[in-house]
């Protein structure tokens, strides 16, 4: 399978407008947490590129950063990422 990547720029459009956003790791299961807007922008800005992943798709995180060394899936507007033609088809926003 193929990755798709986008832009720090792009990938701060497609996080939910709000102070803190939710996101998920993977250790052993699922761990989630908030995290403060500043702190994903500040991460999308030191990958460059982010990832849009499938791994943690059924949780609506499709963006998929490293934060402290971790792979972090972040909380994804869903409309945003169907604006930029990126929501799998199978998927539907409500």
């Amino acid at each position: 399978m193929t990755k798709v990547f986008v832009t720090a720029e792009e990938a701060e459009k497609l996080i939910p407008r709000r102070r803190r956003i939710h996101t998920f790791i993977r250790i052993f299961g699922w761990m989630g947490a908030s995290v403060e807007r500043d702190k994903l922008l500040e991460a999308f800005q030191a990958a460059k590129n982010v990832e849009v992943s499938q791994d943690a798709a059924c949780f609506d995180h499709y963006l998929a950063v490293k934060i402290d060394g971790m792979v972090t899936y972040v909380e994804t507007n869903l409309k945003a990422l169907t604006k930029l033609g990126l929501l799998p088809p199978q998927r539907k926003t409500v």
